[in-house]
């Protein structure tokens, strides 16, 4: 009895040393590919010290005022490459990454909505990138974008909310999504610690995007690169755990943004019913609770267009969740013209300053915000165009 008890400790001592070989190769593995990756692909912005914590900025463009993207979940600032470039023709564009996403270090711990919208104004302050702000906000996005207008309204000109998440998402969506929510919550919670063994990279599920990707190929090697960081996982996880508090019924509806210009853009492909009922039926979905879905995702669309007196709220034939990627031309002509009707001509040709921080920003004066009541120049409320 005590050979066989030997023997079987023996072999289990012998497993236990491959597993920890095995790990302690596929550490070594992700810390080498993650360094050869940010050698290989640096970021092509400013990296800026938030609170202790370097943040990646990239602006292009020039003039007032500074159009501000806000990825969706687990994004980062490689998600506007189809729109940044063609935007910064008429105007200063900046993407940005947040906490352990891009280029960006980690905070390891979930950060709130309002720390989210903090962190981007200490980001623009700090790069002496000054207000006022256009603030673009995709997904997940759009909800950190009216966070921070509702903690900076005199810096906000305007709101364009792409596909937008709704505060109250979470709970609207869970009796038709439970297993959905359940699966995707389990499938990060595994990923993260298996990206610190590098299988996460091995197997590919972090690459980025869908195939064939809207994406040039070597933007789309650097996304990818970036989203298989450790950092990168870590991060969805934190950003994950703040979403699911939606969940909660005391969640409090999104705050009205009273008459501050705001463009709704929402994913035709998402609410059109026929298609939504084709799509499920060819992927083996249940039909009526896809339905389900579509009816919910369309009212918090037309309920988020409502929250200002001065919206427009655009549907986008012909394209699913990011919008910015399938109808890359309609969103630059419709975001540049939202721009424009809600830019004084004075600060059109207000000549472009560069400036370089807080004292700067305490130098030039107060901002003129955009304000007064709907004017024949100014966005008709709620009202729905398809294009």
């Amino acid at each position: 009895m005590i050979f066989a008890f030997l023997h079987r400790f023996r072999f289990f001592l012998f497993g236990f040393g491959i597993v920890c070989f095995a790990m302690l190769a596929g550490a070594v593995y992700q810390f080498q590919k993650t360094s050869a990756d940010l050698t290989a692909f640096p970021p092509p912005g400013r990296m800026i010290s938030v609170n202790g914590v370097n943040l990646h900025l990239y602006c292009i463009g020039s003039g007032f005022p500074t159009l501000i993207l806000e990825a969706g979940l687990g994004e980062n600032s490689l998600s506007w490459h189809p729109v940044q470039s063609k935007l910064a023709q008429s105007m200063r564009v900046c993407s940005y990454d947040r906490p352990g996403l891009g280029w960006s270090d980690l905070v390891n711990a979930p950060i709130q909505v309002e720390d989210v919208a903090k962190n981007l104004h200490t980001l623009l302050n700090n790069a002496g990138i000054s207000p006022p702000y256009v603030l673009v906000g995709h997904s997940r996005g759009g909800i950190y974008v009216r966070a921070f207008y509702r903690l900076f309204p005199e810096e906000t000109r305007g709101i364009v909310l792409v596909d937008s998440t709704h505060e109250q998402g979470p709970m609207h969506h869970y009796p038709h999504a439970a297993w959905g929510y359940w699966k995707q919550a389990m499938q990060i919670a595994i990923a993260e610690p298996l990206s610190r063994v590098g299988l996460v990279r091995l197997t590919g599920v972090a690459d980025a995007d869908r195939r064939p990707s809207p994406l040039p190929s070597d933007v789309l090697a650097a996304k990818t690169a970036v989203q298989n960081r450790t950092d990168t996982a870590r991060a969805v996880v934190n950003e994950i755990a703040v979403m699911r508090q939606g969940l909660n019924a005391t969640t409090p509806p999104p705050v009205n943004l009273g008459n501050l210009p705001l463009l709704v853009l929402t994913a035709g492909n998402l609410v059109d019913q026929s298609l939504v009922e084709r799509e499920a039926e060819k992927s083996g979905k249940n039909i009526e609770t896809e339905k389900a879905l579509a009816r919910i995702h369309r009212t918090e669309q037309d309920g988020l267009a409502g929250l200002s007196s001065n919206s427009r709220h655009i549907i986008v034939k012909n394209s699913g969740h990011f919008i910015m990627h399938d109808r890359a031309e309609e969103f630059v002509s419709s975001v540049s013209g939202f721009v424009k009707l809600i830019t004084p001509k004075s600060e059109v040709e207000r000549p472009t300053i560069h400036p370089t921080g807080p004292a700067h920003k305490a130098a030039q004066g107060p901002v003129n915000a955009y304000v007064g009541a709907p004017s024949a120049t100014s966005l008709a409320q709620s009202h729905i165009h398809y294009q």
